[in-house]
């Protein structure tokens, strides 16, 4: 399109601007009116005339003035971005958070929703203007803004620069308070949005907003961000319930609560499970090393289980390296006692030493031969096979493990994942089921900065935990149990091999769960998993947030979220035609303009690399497709 079409339809879309220049000629016409009134009033001539001619031209002027006004401030938008801030009285009244924290109020689900910025929806009419002015020069010359604005786009030249992007993207529309109802959440929500975006803002209003509609709330950041936290904690407070918030840290374990990390299973193949995911890269495929450490952590945690010991990761740990006999011992007395009564050691312990070397190897080779098959156990036969196997061959098959082990088993880690409730503080020992249970809020700060590769692991086995509970929530709940939101940053250092994750997502709603799940791009969860893996991520989010993203990848697949529509197009064609051999007044010209429609997205993907700071396109479970701007909450 050349500047002619472009300034055409610049004139279009901004019309009424053109109202807001005779508002002021007839402003001005009727001040200079006034002034010449009030010389003919020096003079002694009357003044009827000259003043209501003034005051006509005035009220005129006052008129259009006023018409202008809503297209006076799409102009200003087109250049002026700032940081806008909102009070958190406002957001509270917004939300109904007094009726709608209340248990009473759960079932009135068409009054629960909650604030998430001012925007618009994003229509074919918005993605025409874009494409329109996509087309004008750099500065937007052929949208002159009157010169009464100018002082002011001035006064705010420093502010736009460092939002970023292309002001004029959200000046396209009529922006309103966006509201959501909360069932759109369900089903789970996606973030993306390059470091500094808004991502963070944008976690911080979602989380308040579902506190305000009584969820529980479970936070994994993994960079400990201050603002979210505090903003969380104020508005525990302000609910009075500060006294259910929980933080989790490894780096201030001092001030840290301890998670008893295993309580939570509905079998024991659970465990093993859990932690040999720790190992997984994500890709396709079996690896013997992982298979074979969940094989030996199965048989350690179901010799523990038989022995009624709760599985803790700094036994498990102990059994596997140095404690086999131990195990054993305890495994195989539990079993005699059982089949034999309490006395067996006086009655069948000679028998048994008889057969081996050592009371140990006895009992073993008793085991053996005496028991028939159909009495044996299969968490004994386990234990048995877990301390007779070759001892080398073991320690190279769990070469992987152990170091894995000590991590998580190491100072701090060992008493804020495997707590005594005898020796360590009781008061700072909690339990994730009960958090979610009674409404509180569990926030995780995993230190990712100092250890990226160890907050990955905890976000894993924090994930797998609620999995746990929710599972319970699943098979044994009523379905009026209260819901849960879970927050996850920096989502892509959890994903390699979490298929607790993805059943979560897959069936979480059923557990009154929804997650939201947020990282800088599509790229993040591709290179920790695979192709496949990360699409089933996305598919499973039904609402996607977008903030600015400069990956090709993530650009269209959020573009594609909005569709395509006709744009419209208009050319204009001018030719002039003459020849040497005639006179000079013989010429001949043309003008042609024509119109043409063509299939283009509705929001171009490019469009996402230019989105200032704090703004986010969003596509919806309930069909809406909006552009919002995110303020600041301000206020406790």
């Amino acid at each position: 399109m050349n500047n002619r079409s472009a300034l055409t339809h610049s004139e279009t879309l901004f019309r009424p601007l053109l109202e807001l220049n005779s508002a002021y000629v007839y402003i001005g016409a009727g001040i200079s009116t006034g002034v010449i009134a009030g010389v003919d009033a020096i003079n002694g001539a009357s003044l009827a005339t000259p003043a209501l001619i003034a005051g006509g031209l005035i009220g005129v002027g006052l008129i259009k003035l006023i018409n202008s006004y809503p297209m006076m401030k799409r102009q200003l938008g087109l250049y002026v971005n700032k940081l806008e801030f909102i009070d958190i009285e406002v957001v509270r009244f917004l939300n109904r958070w007094k009726d709608n924290s209340d248990v009473k109020n759960f079932d009135l689900k068409d009054r629960r929703e909650i604030y998430i910025g001012n925007g618009f929806e994003w229509e074919p009419e918005h993605a025409q203007r874009a494409y329109q002015i996509m087309d004008m020069s750099s500065n937007l010359k052929e949208m002159e803004v009157p010169f009464a604005l100018k002082p002011y786009i001035n006064k705010y030249k420093k502010n736009t620069k460092s939002m970023g992007g292309k002001t004029w993207i959200h000046a396209i529309g009529n922006e309103d308070r966006q509201m959501v109802n909360e069932e759109t959440f369900w089903g789970h929500s996606f973030i993306t949005g390059a470091v500094g975006s808004g991502k963070t803002t944008l976690l911080r209003m979602l989380g308040t907003g579902f506190l305000h509609l009584g969820n529980s709330l479970v936070v994994i950041d993994p960079k400990d961000d201050k603002q979210l936290k505090n903003g969380i904690i104020s508005e525990m407070k302000a609910l009075g319930i500060e006294h259910k918030f929980y933080e989790f840290c490894p780096a201030r374990p001092s001030e840290s609560c301890s998670i008893d990390i295993l309580k939570n299973f509905a079998t024991p193949a659970e465990i093993p499970t859990r932690i040999a995911s720790l190992l997984k890269s994500g890709k396709s495929g079996s690896d013997t090393f992982i298979d074979f450490g969940w094989q030996t952590i199965s048989q350690v945690t179901d010799g523990m289980i038989y022995c009624h010991e709760a599985p803790k990761l700094t036994e498990i740990y102990r059994y596997m390296r140095t404690g086999k006999a131990e195990l054993l011992q305890k495994v195989l007395s539990v079993f005699y006692e059982r089949k034999f009564g309490k006395n067996w050691r006086d009655e069948e312990l000679p028998k048994m030493t008889d057969m081996g070397e050592t009371p140990a190897e006895g009992m073993v080779a008793y085991y053996a031969a005496r028991i028939p098959s159909s009495e044996k156990i299969a968490a004994v036969d386990d234990v048995i096979q877990f301390v007779t196997h070759n001892h080398e061959h073991a320690q190279k098959m769990l070469a992987s493990v152990f170091p894995l082990f000590k991590v998580l088993c190491t100072n701090p880690l060992d008493k804020l994942l495997s707590p005594n409730r005898d020796t360590d503080d009781v008061n700072k020992i909690i339990d994730i089921k009960r958090v979610i249970m009674d409404g509180g809020v569990l926030y995780c700060a995993l230190n990712s900065l100092n250890d990226p590769k160890t907050a990955g692991q905890l976000a894993k086995l924090l994930l797998a935990d609620i999995s746990s509970c929710l599972g319970d929530r699943y098979n044994y709940g009523d379905g009026k149990e209260r819901r849960v939101s879970i927050l996850v940053d920096e989502v892509h250092a959890a994903v390699a091999g979490n298929d607790a994750l993805l059943n979560n997502l897959a069936q979480g709603r059923a557990a009154l769960a929804q997650f939201i799940l947020a990282t800088q791009s599509i790229p993040d969860l591709v290179d920790m998993t695979d192709q496949a893996t990360a699409e089933r991520y996305l598919a499973l989010c039904n609402n996607f947030f977008s903030m600015k993203v400069t990956d090709k990848t993530t650009q269209e697949y959020v573009s594609a979220q909005f569709n395509q529509t006709n744009i419209q197009t208009v050319g204009v064609q001018y030719s002039i035609q003459s020849a040497t051999g005639q006179a000079l007044t013989e010429f001949s010209g043309g003008y042609k303009e024509n119109i043409t429609k063509s299939r283009e997205d509705m929001f171009p993907p490019h469009l996402l690399a230019d989105l200032p700071k704090l703004q986010y396109v969003a596509r919806l479970a309930n069909g809406q497709k909006l552009k919002c701007k995110l303020p600041i909450i301000q206020g406790s």
